[in-house]
């Protein structure tokens, strides 16, 4: 499987911030929305401590754009070839049904788990496109060798 990021990128608490701001909400008021306090909001925004895949899964609901906040790029225009879709799909369920297994309690709701599986198929889409725009650019050995 490929190995997604293993933390949040930098800049993760500005990209929360600034949604929440768009959506005129407060930090008090996302945090009840989420199910968390509003310490723990303030924690997030401050990148001093990390969110729980329910509380991402909340905010999603609220109308945050967890693409943009979590990986800090606008939704993709482009799509992989459909050959490549079905396979960035699989790979994106199966990190899902990998990360349900790994919770304590063995189970993720319906609504988180639609979550993850968007976040990963938009990272995994993201990295198959990546790896056709440079396979595109690199020369092949052989134009190498001409050159």
């Amino acid at each position: 499987m490929p190995k997604l990021l293993s933390t949040i990128p930098d800049g993760f608490g500005l990209r929360l911030a600034d949604e929440r701001k768009q959506l005129g909400l407060t930090q008090s008021e996302l945090a009840e929305i989420a199910g968390v306090k509003r310490l723990a909001q303030s924690q997030y925004e401050r990148e001093a401590s990390s969110p729980t895949v329910r509380y991402l899964a909340a905010i999603a609901q609220a109308g945050i754009n967890l693409n943009q906040v979590l990986f800090g790029d606008l939704p993709l225009i482009e799509q992989p070839p459909n050959s490549d879709q079905y396979r960035v799909e699989r790979q994106a369920f199966d990190l899902v049904e990998e990360h349900v297994r790994q919770q304590h309690e063995g189970f993720l709701g319906a609504e988180a788990r639609f979550v993850l599986f968007q976040l990963f198929k938009s990272h995994l889409a993201q990295q198959a496109l990546s790896q056709m725009s440079q396979k595109a650019i690199t020369p092949h050995a052989s134009q190498k060798i001409a050159a």
